[in-house]
């Protein structure tokens, strides 16, 4: 007796997630090309990451609760880097984390700081002026960085992430396609 199964693809990260079960080389060259894709993106946003402290006091010793050494800043740790994700997203504590597919980050801490510093409730008084200082420096945008960098690049981006989506969903159809075929050939 042959067993036929069938699966429905939703959404990009379930084509993702199947595409690397299909043919994990097709889904690490859609990782290479989106790269490709958002490269001037992440140059920007590398290039708006200032030499110097924003703030005199950014290069004061400061050590969280947790025995992390956030200031004085040091860049160096702090990269822009580009990815693609399929990770199931997942609820944690009230919120909905790995939501992204195709992003773009910080992958440290200061940086983060200085692009989204100020977004929600900011309690104390030395925050608050942090967060004006930096207002005042760099711009009252929700994200000061990244999000102006990809502005720059909207439309090319756009256009072939939806290229990349397409031939995401091309692989996931003749794979799944190819797999109902050899499945009904072994009988």
């Amino acid at each position: 007796m042959a067993v036929d199964a069938t699966l429905t693809v939703v959404g990009v990260k379930d084509a993702l997630r199947e595409l690397n079960n299909i043919d994990k080389v097709a889904r690490r060259e859609i990782t290479r090309d989106y790269k490709k894709v958002v490269a001037q993106v992440v140059s920007d946003a590398q290039g708006a990451i200032p030499v110097n402290e924003v703030m005199s006091g950014w290069n004061r010793k400061w050590t969280t609760k947790s025995g992390f050494q956030m200031f004085p800043i040091q860049y160096v740790d702090d990269k822009v880097t580009a990815g693609v994700s399929g990770k199931k997203p997942k609820q944690f504590g009230g919120f909905m984390q790995n939501l992204a597919t195709f992003y773009v980050k910080f992958s440290g801490p200061h940086t983060a700081l200085l692009d989204m510093g100020g977004r929600g409730k900011v309690p104390t008084d030395r925050g608050k002026h942090m967060v004006a200082v930096m207002t005042a420096r760099m711009g009252r945008r929700p994200s000061r960085i990244l999000w102006p960098a990809y502005e720059s690049n909207s439309e090319t981006v756009q256009a072939e992430v939806q290229k990349l989506v397409d031939r995401v969903m091309l692989y996931v159809s003749q794979g799944i396609a190819g797999a109902t075929e050899r499945r009904k050939a072994r009988g």
